[in-house]
């Protein structure tokens, strides 16, 4: 074998090896569970909790009502989480929302951003999304469809009167240019609460409030009570009524108020008196879960083109080369069943998902992976829950999926509760068998808006003490407002493991921040690290060479500190229009030099700068537009891509994604990439229960250098169907 077919070779391993990783072949369950509950008289909640610590960027609501994308990444080190390709769940139909359909992908045009499609049977109103109470979850509140039904026909969202709002007041004296301002506030959020925009109405209310008092001050605290409590937020509402009678304890309004006043307090003790025992309930049993066979083909084809330059005659000579293969061959078979029985206080529920690929392709061997197995049970009265089986950890200091166990109970108060876990990691990795055991301690809701957690844990690497850690957790949140942090610190190693906090801050419907600070050791501190590229395999037989102390010392050179910060904005140009833009910086430290290891040099900073265009209802009804354009700059090259996707709706039935990105690299050393890749999706939807789905992504690379050149053509594409029950 020549060296330029031992370099053509080389590059279709390694385009073999990158399919491998972003392949199916290592799916696990994304979504952990799904709720539904009554958040008030007239709105419902849904809960979607996943098996992974997620990052919530952004949401859309289509112009239809009838679907709501939600942007994300996936945070932390569940692999689990990362390896999912695509999963789905679906909810039947009840009287707190219509049937629903949960999807969840890989961004195609953002390698690090993930997307959640929540798509109705029917739309609903005043839907919207955001994060929930903790780093696994997001919210999506609606109004019951129930509700909305039997409103009768007048001026509030889809023409219904609001009862109980009050009257605008006419003021007949002159005006200031003060009251001026105050009027065309006050105005702004009545139509906001007309439409049912109550953020939107709130954050104007707050706006005329923090001005000087004026003629329409006394207007607008009383419709904040009745915002506040439109929205379900009885708590507030009464707080806000309290004031006004403060303010203005005579005339009409104060009337008014003390009738609402008295309605939200009832409000208010019925939910306190509900929430501090579980509501008798019928003994139920639900099951749901999925099934699903895909086949996944790429093949690729290269061809080189080398230029020399005999140094006699000065001729030129264009030698060329090319090779074709088949890089992805294999079906891949899901199964996903969960059953859960509730009777009384007692919770109980069965998950078990299992993959299977099978391979087409020699040096490819099939696999099959059970990655969840375990009995979840749980008992509201005294707080007791237990997990057992295999499981994926995204707590409690445990580095990813095991077999084990979990358990925790109320200490005597509805707000405090200590746990201990034990298992063994599932992951292969160095040192042997990984069991760890250790204990948790969680306060949920202290102050109402905050929480904490705590921790201590081992891990033993085949009986040798391989990680020591102690750490908690920070979680605050409040209406379009969280913060979530994470400190994990290794005792033994006395040095800082993991440091993250991010937040989301939003101001209605119509501005909204996020923001990420992560420092980590990656991956995670263990003495286990030292054993890279070393002949041993265990610490044990490291001990024979080498001190406990160099072993320490060499684990934590070999180990890189990952940083990374980012901000990011969304702002609400019209009801069809939306804008992001984020900007990161990261960056990963160099590794030491080991007898049969060379040091590795830090990356520097990475620097980028993303923006996001979102439109609803553009083209038709239903349709989702995406425009996107990245600029990444590094030491080692600076990157653009520019990418666009649509999602198109035809009738219940299809749904098409056509898209297209073009990627440019130039590389230090001299060399550019350009890449263009067109990538179309096809959905059908044979039965409520049965749809069949297609993707093709068609990538057209050529990368030129001084001397040579090579374009590289491959086409990745998967077809099947799934059946979800």
């Amino acid at each position: 074998m020549t060296e330029r077919q031992f370099r053509i070779r080389l590059a279709c391993l390694s385009a073999a090896i990158a399919i491998a990783v972003l392949s199916p072949s290592a799916m696990a369950q994304i979504f952990e569970d799904v709720s539904v509950v009554q958040s008030d008289a007239d709105a419902t909640q849904v809960t979607v909790l996943f098996n992974a610590k997620v990052r919530f960027k952004r949401a859309v609501v289509s112009s239809t009502n009838d679907l709501v994308t939600i942007y994300f990444e996936i945070a932390g080190q569940t692999n689990d989480g990362r390896s999912v390709f695509e999963e789905s769940r679906k909810w039947d139909d009840s009287d707190l929302a219509p049937p629903f359909q949960m999807r969840y992908f890989s961004e195609a045009n953002q390698p690090t951003e993930k997307r959640l499609e929540i798509s109705f049977k029917s739309p609903v109103q005043g839907l919207r999304a955001g994060p929930g109470v903790d780093e696994q979850s997001f919210v999506i509140t609606m109004k019951r469809p129930a509700a909305t039904a039997t409103r009768p026909a007048g001026t509030g969202q889809g023409g219904a009167p609001l009862a109980g709002m009050p009257p605008a007041t006419v003021v007949t004296t002159p005006l200031t240019e003060s009251d001026q301002a105050q009027a065309k506030i006050l105005e702004t959020a009545r139509d906001a609460v007309l439409h049912e925009d109550y953020e939107t109405a709130i954050a104007e209310l707050n706006r005329l409030l923090n001005m000087p008092p004026g003629a329409f001050s006394q207007d607008a605290q009383e419709l904040i009570g009745f915002a506040r409590e439109r929205l379900g937020e009885a708590r507030r509402a009464q707080a806000e009524y309290e004031l006004y009678l403060k303010l203005y304890p005579e005339g009409p309004g104060a009337a008014r108020v003390k009738a609402r006043l008295a309605v939200v307090s009832a409000v208010e003790t019925q939910q306190a008196e509900t929430a501090s025992k579980p509501q008798a309930r019928k003994p139920t049993t639900t099951m749901w879960g999925g099934f699903s066979q895909y086949y996944y083909g790429g093949k690729s084809k290269i061809r080189d083109e080398f230029t020399t330059t005999d140094p006699i005659s000065g001729a030129t000579q264009i030698d060329t080369q090319s090779l074709s293969s088949t890089d992805q061959s294999s079906v891949v078979t899901d199964v996903n069943y969960n059953l859960r029985h509730r009777r009384g206080a007692w919770d109980t529920r069965l998950t078990l998902r299992d993959t299977f690929r099978h391979s087409f392709i020699e040096d490819q061997p099939s696999r099959n992976r059970l990655s969840s197995a375990y009995v979840d049970l749980k008992h509201e009265t005294t707080r007791f829950a237990t997990r057992i089986g295999r499981q994926t950890a995204t707590s409690g200091g445990v580095l990813g999926r095991f077999d084990g166990a979990v358990a925790s109970m109320g200490l005597g108060t509805d707000k405090v509760r200590g746990g201990v876990e034990v298992g063994q990691l599932i992951e292969p990795g160095l040192g042997g068998d990984k069991r760890f055991y250790g204990a948790t301690l969680d306060a949920d809701h202290l102050l109402d808006k905050i929480g904490l957690g705590f921790f201590a844990i081992q891990q033993n690497a085949s009986d040798d003490m391989d990680r020591r850690a102690v750490g908690g957790e920070f979680r605050y949140f409040a209406d379009n407002r969280s913060v979530f942090g994470l400190v994990d610190y290794d005792v033994f190693f006395k040095k800082l493991n993991i440091a993250s906090v991010q937040g989301n801050f939003g101001w209605g419907r119509k501005f909204s921040v996020n923001f990420l600070y992560d420092y980590r050791r990656s991956p995670s501190l263990q003495m286990t690290n030292a054993l890279l590229g070393q002949p041993e395999t265990t610490l044990q037989q490291l001990s024979q060479t080498m001190t406990q102390e160099q072993i320490r010392l060499q684990a934590i050179g070999l180990t890189p500190i990952a940083r990374s910060s980012s901000i990011g904005v969304t702002l609400a140009l019209s009801p069809k229009w939306q804008m992001s833009a984020d900007y990161r910086l990261s960056s990963v430290s160099g590794t030491i030099a080991t007898a049969t290891l060379p040091a590795s040099e830090p990356t520097g900073d990475i620097k980028s700068t993303s923006a996001q265009l979102i439109g609803t209802g553009i083209f038709s009804p239903s349709d989702v537009f995406v425009v996107n354009s990245s600029y990444l700059t590094s030491r080692a090259y600076n990157a653009w891509l520019l990418g666009l996707s649509t999602r198109v709706k035809f009738g219940d039935a299809w749904v098409v994604e056509p898209g297209i990105k073009y990627y440019r690299q130039d590389n230090a050393a001299g060399s550019t990439s350009e890449r263009l890749s067109p990538v179309g999706r096809f959905a059908y939807r044979r039965t409520e229960h049965l749809s069949f789905e297609a993707e093709f992504n068609l990538e057209r690379t050529r990368t030129e250098a001084t001397s040579s050149s090579q374009d590289l053509l491959s086409l990745f594409y998967y077809a099947g169907y799934r059946y979800d029950f």
